[in-house]
């Protein structure tokens, strides 16, 4: 079953360990038919599409989770979200035939919504994103398994605006999937805070979607992956 849920901003500072520790207790409190795997110590199989980085809202998550018998959809969501925290929202489960692609393997981006506070600071990074999207490099040190490097973060961004809000400004970005990993939010906004000459801005961060690559190359939802 694939299950999409949503870690909103009370959780953004729990980290994936302590969400997957989690997200197993409920589904054994839950009585769904999860699978265990084999062994001295059994445990569910979870599997996620893309860890969510610290301090970052998810508010369409997805996960697999692998059953030993069949489910009706509707039954497994509102049986799941009744054994969740209740600040771990179950949107939608989709059942999927275990042949179907592991979930990493079809992350191709991720849609990422920033709230930025009013002020002077937020303006200046307001305006300097379109010089951003505008150039073809922007240098900004990103923290990978080998360490700090410096990266050109620029081809990461493939869509971006920035539109005022009833708070400050809403910027909307498309994170593309790379060779080389992904794009944290706070490395985008660094970089963004650099080209405008502030400190920092205060902001929220939320991931509004994981996407997927269609067949025809289209960006959607990850969780309306055609399969048959």
């Amino acid at each position: 079953m694939i299950v999409v849920f949503e870690k909103g901003l009370v959780l953004r500072h729990i980290g994936h360990l302590d969400l997957m520790r989690s997200i197993q207790r409920a589904l054994r409190r839950s009585g769904l038919p999860v699978r265990y795997s084999n062994g001295f110590n059994p445990h569910i199989q979870l599997s996620f599409a893309s860890p969510l980085s610290v301090g970052v809202a998810g508010m369409r998550e997805v996960m697999d989770i692998p059953l030993e018998s069949e489910c009706d959809e509707a039954e497994f969501t509102q049986t799941l979200a009744r054994a969740m925290p209740a600040p771990l929202k179950v949107r939608r489960a989709r059942a999927v035939p275990d042949t179907f692609p592991t979930l990493m393997a079809l992350v191709a981006g991720s849609n990422i919504r920033m709230e930025l506070d009013a002020g002077q600071a937020a303006d200046a990074v307001a305006a300097a994103l379109p010089p951003f999207m505008a150039s073809d490099d922007c240098v900004a040190l990103r923290k990978t398994k080998s360490g700090e490097n410096s990266t050109n973060i620029r081809p990461f961004v493939t869509q971006a605006s920035v539109e005022p809000s009833g708070t400050g400004y809403t910027l909307r970005c498309v994170i593309a999937n790379r060779a080389e990993g992904s794009l944290k939010p706070s490395v985008l906004m660094k970089a963004l805070c650099d080209l405008a000459g502030v400190e920092a801005v205060p902001y929220l961060a939320y991931r509004d979607a994981i996407l997927a690559r269609a067949g025809d190359g289209a960006l959607i939802a990850l969780e309306e992956y055609p399969y048959v």
